[in-house]
């Protein structure tokens, strides 16, 4: 029989229910048989305190990152988002945990689109101080000169670190200085729906002075009175923030409940999104108001995440939640569907993306994702780099 693979997880039902679905997978790939071995991390032990006084994301993960690197478990499994893009000049930016720092903020992080090593971060401060910050979803854009949009958040000790952030908002900077930014909108907000935007995801730049970006409901919730609490994101509706009045402005697109991902299309006028449970991608025209379906995957399956370059739509398929699936490429014939192969020749490697983020040409992509070897996890989430035949 083959060797037991050791899953190590939190002892929450979400992250159970993450391990157990990983587990599976493989058992079904036709890979060794899994156990799950729970591990109690500090922010566990703390659950004692209120909710508002506990976590920071490091209290969650340390101990399985530990478990791991000194082989008591042979697979980490917890949630992590490293969210890549591609800058105007082909580099590579994306978030990156600095755990060279005591405050392990989480940093803008450059590289060469080639690969290879980190070439420059940029952190809310040059030396670790006694706050946990982060920036994610980064949106760079050659529009209006070079502008970077993404969503600041900063969290200060108390001695610990809260859960939910002090500090959030969606923040604009210049390219060429990512640091130098300015606030546009505070989160969470309450939003023309009569939602309340707690988070978002999928930032983009629809124009030079517009974003676009899934609004999300973000809640904390614990399974027992006792237990630790785990972050849940649920995808509400696509709104659109305007920059040009003071001011700015939010307004939500109509017919985008439930959506998980959006892209901008060849021009301003058109988007496209997924919904939560469903195989279809949908568009919709600004201009005439329309939203229909572009394709359908079929019954069974899911669809989890889309992008556009070069009249080609990078859609994530199947898969599983925090972890990605395959990626098929629609277009640019019409009627095409490629699946994207695991750049391994033999040896049963696949890789499962999660937000690809496409090269202007269309030609290339990088994603975050995991490379499966006969049904096994073999790599820690990685950003990946596939250039198209």
């Amino acid at each position: 029989m083959d060797q037991e693979l050791r899953l190590g997880t939190r002892g929450s039902q979400l992250a159970l229910w993450q391990a157990n679905t990983v587990a599976a997978r493989i058992a079904a790939s036709g890979g060794p048989p899994c156990r799950i071995v729970v591990i109690r991390t500090t922010g566990d032990r703390l659950h004692e305190a209120p909710l508002s006084e506990v976590g920071g994301k490091r209290l969650f993960v340390k101990e399985i990152e530990d478990a791991l690197l000194n082989h008591e478990i042979d697979l980490a499994v917890h949630s992590s988002k490293d969210m890549p893009a591609l800058l105007p000049d082909g580099q590579v930016m994306f978030t990156a945990e600095r755990r060279d720092r005591d405050d392990h903020d989480w940093c803008l992080a450059e590289m060469p689109g080639s690969g290879a090593a980190i070439s420059r971060f940029v952190c809310p401060t040059t030396a670790s101080n006694d706050s946990l910050d982060a920036f994610t979803e980064a949106a760079p854009t050659s529009l209006g000169g070079g502008q970077i949009a993404y969503v600041r958040d900063g969290s200060y000790r108390l001695p610990i670190p809260p859960v939910i952030p002090n500090v959030s908002a969606i923040v604009v900077a210049p390219l060429s200085d990512p640091n130098a930014s300015h606030g546009v909108q505070s989160l969470p907000y309450f939003a023309p729906s009569g939602r309340t935007h707690w988070g978002i995801s999928h930032l983009r730049w629809l124009d030079a002075s517009r974003l676009i970006y899934v609004g999300e409901d973000v809640s904390y919730p614990r399974d027992c009175s006792s237990c630790p609490p785990d972050t849940l994101r649920v995808g509400l509706e696509i709104a659109i923030l305007d920059l040009a009045p003071s001011p700015v402005a939010v307004t939500i697109v109509p017919g985008t409940d439930s959506a998980t991902s959006v892209t901008v299309g060849a021009s301003s006028d058109t988007i496209y999104f997924t919904r939560d449970g469903e195989a279809v991608v949908y568009r919709h025209i600004f201009s005439s108001g329309v939203t229909d379906s572009v394709h359908d995957f079929g019954a069974g399956r899911l669809v989890r995440d889309v992008a556009w370059a070069a009249g080609r739509l990078f859609v994530v398929v199947d898969g599983l939640p925090e972890i990605g699936g395959d990626v098929h490429i629609l277009g640019p014939t019409p009627g095409s569907d490629s699946l994207v192969q695991a750049p391994f020749g033999g040896g049963g490697g696949v890789v499962w993306f999660e937000r690809p983020a496409p090269s202007p040409d269309g030609r290339r992509f990088v994603a975050q994702g995991y490379l499966l070897i006969n049904g096994s996890i073999a790599s820690s989430r990685d950003i990946w780099l596939y250039e198209l035949p």
